[in-house]
């Protein structure tokens, strides 16, 4: 906290953890929920610089997830003290158009936006566009009958033994063992729904899914919504995992499927299985010591592992 006398003129919170570079683990930390007076009053401007400043002292392997937008004051700030930047990708999978048209709240708020969706709706052709999407961008494999999963209570010695043979795949990946898993994921939280994921007998990896109900949510209006989180898995075998886990939610009753992964393998996978990119306020800031670790940045970004797992974790799906 950064005190004025008993006042509390800004505070910050640093999450704590490990993370594999290409195999090397190294602590880092997440910065959440920065915040200073500043915003309101300019005398305390550079409280929120202050308190960067003491964040970057404790750890120097420090990062920013999500923030809103290029925008917004953190992001901001973060560029202009040359931190590297980098916009995760947000996909989408329509399951249900009707629902869709009825309820994105987005498209519905910009100029005419409103008429296009109900004439798409009330005459079918935008369930008819979205079906003929999906039959152009599936891949066949997205059935495929080789692959078996199972909701599961907790993360086992299963996901240890996935975890060593991914732990060197990714340029930089949080620690994803049994024991890091079962703290971000407590057994006996009902809304945490976690997939073992087989092909063939063998354990390929694992994806944590939400299935929200909203209400009146700014961007999916009262649709129920299908969360791919968090996710593990060999490069070459992430497009099972997303099969996988587009099927349960689909079963399930879900609306629509949304995610937002950084690998180039997920977001491959995630195309394959019939999802459409759209715009994402979800950021990736590097300071510079840990953007040192991913030199070339712009090279090795894309083989970054970030999803809503990360950072302050699925807290508005």
């Amino acid at each position: 906290m950064a005190l004025e006398g008993n006042s509390v003129r800004g505070a910050y919170i640093l999450r704590h953890q490990q993370f594999s570079f290409k195999g090397k683990i190294l602590s880092g930390a997440f910065i959440q929920w920065p915040m200073s007076e500043g915003i309101v009053d300019k005398k305390y401007n550079l409280i929120g610089l202050q308190l960067l400043v003491d964040a970057i002292k404790r750890q120097p392997l420090i990062f920013a997830l999500g923030m809103g937008g290029y925008g917004e004051p953190l992001p901001k700030m973060l560029q202009a003290l040359g931190w590297s930047m980098y916009t995760v990708p947000f996909f989408f999978k329509v399951i249900h158009p009707q629902q869709f048209l009825k309820n994105i709240t987005y498209l519905r708020t910009i100029k005419f936006g409103k008429l296009l969706l109900e004439f798409l709706r009330i005459t079918g052709s935008g369930w008819l566009g979205i079906k003929l999407s999906h039959a152009l961008t599936e891949s066949k494999k997205l059935r495929d009958n080789s692959l078996f999963f199972e909701v599961v209570d907790n993360f086992a010695h299963w996901s240890d033994e996935l975890w060593e043979r991914c732990k060197d795949k990714f340029s930089m990946i949080a620690v994803r063992n049994n024991e890091a898993l079962n703290i971000l994921y407590p057994e006996g939280r009902k809304r945490f729904i976690r997939l073992k994921i087989l092909q063939n007998g063998e354990v390929v990896g694992w994806a944590l899914v939400l299935d929200t109900q909203m209400a009146n949510h700014k961007q999916f209006g009262n649709m129920r919504v299908g969360s791919i989180v968090d996710c593990l898995a060999l490069p070459q075998n992430t497009f099972e995992i997303v099969a996988a886990a587009t099927m349960f939610l689909e079963k399930a009753g879900v609306d629509i499927i949304v995610s937002n992964q950084s690998h180039i393998s997920w977001c491959r996978a995630l195309r394959r299985a019939g999802f459409v990119s759209g715009p994402s306020n979800f950021i990736f800031a590097a300071s510079k010591e840990l953007a040192k670790l991913l030199i070339p940045f712009d090279t090795n970004k894309i083989t970054v592992h970030l999803n809503r797992g990360d950072g302050d974790g699925p807290v508005r799906l």
